[in-house]
């Protein structure tokens, strides 16, 4: 009788993660960022350009490609990566990433700038604000981020939580995975003590679960394409106000409202799509 080997077992750690691929997941993302980031702040007294570059990279860009090799394999991989070099998606899905987000954003500057009429274009911006662009996609969070929220971790929490609660939970999540940051003052507003850094870390986490639903429904629209969750990330990043708004601030007040009118995007979202945000079978 001919007798087969038994294929080795995976190790004891690999096995840990395939079983709670999500928790796993959440771990490697913060762990090691933070610890990146609280040597970086705290003992190097390094500024976040450009040392914080690779902390996206080491958190959920790495933790997604690790869980997932963990929990489905090769295969597993190849569709991660197939999801990320997605392009070929539909223009109209780009054309909400890249107009339809920023155009609420600048809507929300309307308070700020006198009305309508105190809009007034400035060209001669625009091409700082492209660098800025181009900076900000390559170092600045978008690249290392997304494969993690969007691709690794928006289908797994839709499949157990549903696409609303999903959402909810991945928003909190990315805000709290920047905590660490607004311990530098400056950061999103944040004050040079405790008190006058907890006021904007708390607007900033409302705009990431507020905006994690617009994310979600783009993500379900565009078959999981990882370039279009880069874009719209990238356009949330880099302000349009010194190009379409030059006299209007980006501060505290300004974050607020896009706090608001990005809740009413999701209610409409939600409401639009009877809670499916997009989300097939």
């Amino acid at each position: 009788m001919v007798q087969i080997a038994a294929p080795p077992r995976p190790r004891p750690l690999v096995r840990l993660i395939a079983a709670r691929p999500l928790l796993s997941f959440f771990v490697l993302s913060f762990v090691p960022s933070f610890a990146y980031e609280l040597v970086f702040i705290f003992v190097l007294d390094l500024p976040l350009v450009p040392w914080m570059f690779a902390a996206p990279f080491i958190g959920p860009f790495a933790a997604a490609f690790i869980v997932t090799a963990a929990a489905d394999g090769r295969a597993g991989v190849r569709g991660l990566l197939r999801d990320l070099v997605r392009w070929r998606v539909g223009l109209r899905w780009y054309a909400v990433a890249a107009i339809g987000l920023p155009a609420v954003l600048m809507l929300c500057a309307l308070p700020f700038s006198g009305g309508p009429g105190a809009f007034r274009p400035d060209p001669g911006a625009l091409g700082e604000w492209a660098v800025a662009f181009v900076l900000v996609l390559v170092v600045g969070g978008p690249l290392g981020e997304e494969p993690g929220w969007r691709n690794f971790a928006t289908p797994r929490l839709q499949e157990r939580f549903g696409p609303v609660a999903g959402s909810l939970v991945l928003g909190v999540v990315w805000g709290l995975w920047h905590m660490p940051l607004f311990l530098v003052e400056g950061y999103n507003h944040a004050g040079g003590d405790l008190a006058a850094t907890v006021l904007p870390y708390l607007v900033f986490l409302g705009f990431t679960t507020a905006i994690a639903f617009l994310f979600t429904w783009l993500y379900n629209r565009s078959d999981g394409s990882g370039p279009v969750a880069i874009v719209a990330h990238t356009f949330c990043n880099v302000s349009l106000l010194p190009v379409l708004f030059p006299g209007v601030e980006n501060d505290l007040r300004y974050e607020v409202v896009q706090v608001a009118a990005f809740a009413v995007v999701a209610v409409v979202l939600i409401a639009a799509t009877r809670g499916r945000l997009g989300r097939r079978g």
